[in-house]
């Protein structure tokens, strides 16, 4: 089932609300225009799933558990942990309210699998940093 499905599912089941599924797409169109990430793998799908299930979360007032902090440590102490940062940062700014740090441990860990499995996008943050370095 393709993402917009998804989406739509969770609309249908009062989970996620249209703002929210408009949140979700321009994430959607942030990592493919930008990050030049090929947003029509499964593991794409399922962030942006994941992602929409927590966006919906949030808005009723809930939140949960952060990340399993083994996983965590893992990740932290991966080699480009701080692109994860950024790009998780960049995405972020598309939501338009605060996301609690436990929800973020979640986002983190889906965009350090999104890395492993689309290495090309750490040449976008590596050409920006070169083009950047005089300034």
């Amino acid at each position: 089932m393709d993402i917009n499905q998804r989406l739509t599912d969770l609309e249908r089941r009062g989970l996620a609300d249209k703002p929210t599924i408009e949140i979700v797409l321009r994430i959607k169109k942030r990592l493919s225009n930008y990050w030049q990430a090929d947003v029509g793998t499964p593991l794409v799908g399922t962030l942006l799933f994941h992602l929409a299930c927590a966006l919906g979360r949030i808005q009723r007032g809930y939140s949960v558990s952060p990340l399993y902090r083994e996983f965590m440590k893992k990740i932290e102490s991966a080699v480009h942990f701080s692109d994860i940062s950024m790009i998780n940062a960049d995405l972020m700014r598309s939501v338009p309210f605060p996301v609690p740090e436990e929800e973020q441990t979640y986002f983190l860990a889906n965009i350090y699998s999104l890395l492993l499995e689309q290495p090309w996008i750490l040449e976008k943050i590596n050409c920006y940093e070169i083009v950047n370095k005089d300034k």
